[in-house]
């Protein structure tokens, strides 16, 4: 028999390779904000759900809605995009974007802002985080100290597993590094509100 379980609404993602740096989760994802990017030169169509990827920066967000297009055919065209599930990495200004792994798609123009208007789970900690280790074995600290390649301090958690975090302080508390240097662990994680 099978047992779901219902873990809350899931609204952001974070994708972590932490290499040899011990990686904390986004405060941007496991609290609930979105932003406002705005943007020129857009060649490309983006759609709600797209990821988008600062080509120079590595910002990483998730686009919830569309606003003020100039033209409306996606060529030359400018506006901004309201997001969320940001990696906290700042975007640079007139930095070219991509539509997740697509060539350049448009550039920023201005600084990432965090979205003012009223909207559903604004400012709500996440209730539950689904981390799902896959690649390679990670090293994860589930206390707040830092996991340590050198010394093996923190829990190994082999590819293809996963844990839920089930609180706020969890998932505060949660660090990721490879196991070994440079093995190339990945982290997948799911905020669910």
């Amino acid at each position: 028999m099978v047992i779901f379980e219902d873990l809350g609404i899931p609204l952001t993602h974070q994708k972590i390779i932490p290499g040899n740096t011990a990686t904390a989760l986004s405060k941007y994802c496991y609290q609930y904000w979105q932003f406002r990017l705005d943007f020129d030169d857009g060649d490309q169509t983006f759609t709600v759900g797209d990821w988008i990827v600062g080509a120079s920066s590595g910002a990483v967000a998730k686009i919830v809605s569309i606003n003020d297009l100039s033209e409306g055919t996606w060529t030359n065209e400018t506006g901004y995009f309201v997001l969320d599930s940001w990696n906290g990495t700042a975007f640079t200004d007139d930095e070219e974007i991509k539509n997740g792994a697509q060539a350049t798609a448009a550039n920023v123009n201005g600084l990432i802002k965090s979205w003012t208007s009223d909207y559903p789970y604004k400012g709500q900690l996440a209730k539950t985080a689904l981390v799902v280790i896959y690649a390679n074995t990670a090293l994860v600290g589930f206390n707040g100290g830092k996991p340590d390649q050198t010394a093996l301090v923190g829990t190994p958690m082999v590819a293809n597993s996963s844990i839920i975090l089930r609180s706020y302080p969890a998932i505060a508390a949660f660090k990721t590094i490879d196991y070994t240097a440079s093995s190339a662990s990945i982290a997948q994680i799911d905020f669910f509100f």
